[in-house]
């Protein structure tokens, strides 16, 4: 399920923001594409110089060392999550490499959204003599100041992490044996994370704010424990090299894969342990640490202004649909009940789950990865095709995607075969259940219980888990479809079913969640004024 993405050749330009070929389809499957500057070559240019570019390429990815093939160098033993590609549905890269089919579809999506609004807007104007209701922007600004320093020193509070590596990891004690090393990590994270969902509690924010808040705040815990678990890793390896370079019957060969892994490119370990370096990894769109990242050769300002533009547009669109077809609808769930809501909100909640989609891994994940220089850009996969919930969530996103497979499924599929004595309750278990499934089991369990802290954080209310349970439910539907041939060989039929889901459930579990601060007589209400404007009334109760 979140297998690891494995680069089996170099990376080629085909992948990079900065290098734009023109390829047939062929190439582009098999994977035999060469890097150049050009935007446009034809195909005997490219075999001529494909040997000179790929040189160049692997100088640009790493400019401080020399152009080495990837196939020369030792092998590593940790997967490479990262390598230089574009985003598939990134409009300006689209353009760039000339591919029409995915181009005309994202302008007729944005083109189809816009008019829509408009005749939205048009009709609003019609009712109530303005253009669009103002009364959510009273509930999603107020105390923006306080938000914007609290966040900051969330961000800053995570930089605790490298005086704890020096301390933990690289001075002080044996990762290998020092367990007490691993609960004062363990109680570090904790700790984090409680008090920053304390702080977020007793700020009284409005529901906008919390739940901004909790998202970033679960985003910042995720960096945290990458970076402390992979550095704790990094120690381990490093110790075991000291042992092997003692021991003269060691091998060669073992001893430069450790190196291979200390030292990927041009940093090794300990000397990434650095503020400078953590600062970059904070800034940079990914959530697993890595000593290096592939990096582009600039900055294109003018692509960071598109992005910074796209994100106002589309956090103005998202605002309108959930100012005049979500909350209207929310509004009146006490007197039409939940599911005459739902079926009203089916539409809406599918057109801001795109909306949140774009903007967030299309225009601030790539704005951030061109600050940052950041070459691996493939935040998302083709999620519209996907046949199931496991499926999506490894397409959908990515970065996410990334950090439980690292950090929770591998291990927990590499420490399900050991042995256990044979009268243990666990071992028959381990005998039973595959490695695969218990890994996917794991994984599910701790994404749904991440999601169910989150909402509970941000809406200040328990739900008995419902969210929970509708996610742990995924794992024997999963597990059924592929049992059954004839479910399993239906991939459209799958597809539609997966999609019918998830616009039923998704406006199901936000009136499930919401119900009860709306059936309240003062609750987030954005409603009608006697003059026709909109006004707030006690937006902090949801």
């Amino acid at each position: 399920m979140f297998a690891p993405q494995v680069a089996s050749r170099p990376p080629s330009s085909r992948d990079s923001p900065q290098l734009r070929p023109q390829h047939s389809r062929s190439e582009l499957e098999l994977g035999q594409t060469a890097g150049v500057l050009a935007p446009v070559f034809t195909p005997s240019l490219h075999r001529s110089l494909r040997k000179d570019h790929e040189d160049a390429h692997l100088r640009q990815r790493h400019p401080t060392e020399p152009a080495v093939k990837e196939h020369e160098a030792p092998e590593r033993r940790t997967p490479i999550f990262f390598r230089p590609r574009t985003s598939i549905l990134d409009y300006t890269e689209l353009m760039y490499q000339g591919s029409d089919r995915m181009r005309g579809l994202v302008t007729c999506f944005w083109t189809i959204i816009g008019a829509y609004l408009l005749s939205l807007l048009f009709s609003h104007y019609e009712r109530s003599g303005e253009v669009m209701a103002r009364g959510l922007a009273s509930v999603i600004f107020s105390r923006g100041a306080d938000l914007i320093l609290s966040d900051l020193a969330l961000v800053a509070s995570t930089a605790i992490v490298v005086p704890l590596v020096r301390v933990l990891w690289v001075k002080l004690m044996d990762p290998r044996r020092g367990r007490s090393a691993v609960l004062v990590q363990a109680a570090t994270e904790v700790s984090w994370l409680a008090f920053w969902y304390a702080w977020q509690g007793s700020r009284g924010w409005p529901w906008a704010q919390r739940c901004f808040f909790a998202l970033h705040t679960v985003v910042n815990w995720m960096k945290v424990h990458s970076y402390l678990s992979t550095n704790r890793r990094l120690a381990c390896t490093l110790r075991t090299v000291g042992e092997l370079k003692k021991d003269i019957s060691s091998d060669s060969k073992d001893i430069d894969v450790l190196e291979a892994e200390l030292c990927p490119y041009g940093t090794r370990f300990p000397g990434n342990v650095t503020l400078g370096n953590y600062a970059m990894f904070q800034l940079s769109p990914a959530l697993v640490y890595e000593l290096e990242y592939p990096r582009t050769a600039h900055i294109r300002w003018g692509y960071v202004a598109e992005k910074l533009v796209g994100t106002a547009g589309i956090f103005v669109v998202f605002y309108i649909v959930v100012a005049h077809l979500v909350i209207p609808h929310l509004e009146r769930m006490p007197d039409t009940g939940v599911g005459i809501a739902t079926l009203h909100l089916m539409g809406p909640m599918a057109t801001c789950w795109l909306l949140f989609f774009f903007i967030t891994f299309d225009s601030i994940a790539n704005g951030f990865a061109e600050l940052t220089r950041f070459a691996d850009r493939r935040f998302y996969d083709d999620w519209w095709n996907a046949r199931g919930l496991d499926e999506f969530s490894r397409k959908w996103n990515r970065p996410v995607h990334m950090f439980l497979a690292r950090h929770v499924y591998m291990p927990v599929r590499e420490a399900w075969p050991h042995p256990l004595p044979a009268a243990s309750a666990l071992a028959r278990v381990r005998r039973s259940v595959p490695p695969s499934v218990a890994a996917m089991a794991a994984t599910f369990f701790f994404s749904s219980i991440l999601h169910e802290l989150t909402i509970v954080v941000a809406c200040h209310r328990w739900n008995h888990a419902v969210f929970f349970f509708s996610q742990m439910m995924q794992i024997p539907l999963i597990i059924c479809s592929e049992r059954l041939p004839w479910f399993r060989n239906q991939q459209a039929l799958r597809n539609w079913a997966f999609w019918l889901a998830m616009v039923i459930f998704q406006p199901f579990l936000l009136c499930f969640y919401t119900y009860p601060a709306f059936s309240k007589s003062t609750s987030l209400s954005v409603v009608s004024s006697s003059a026709g404007g909109m006004v707030a009334v006690n937006a902090t109760t949801i």
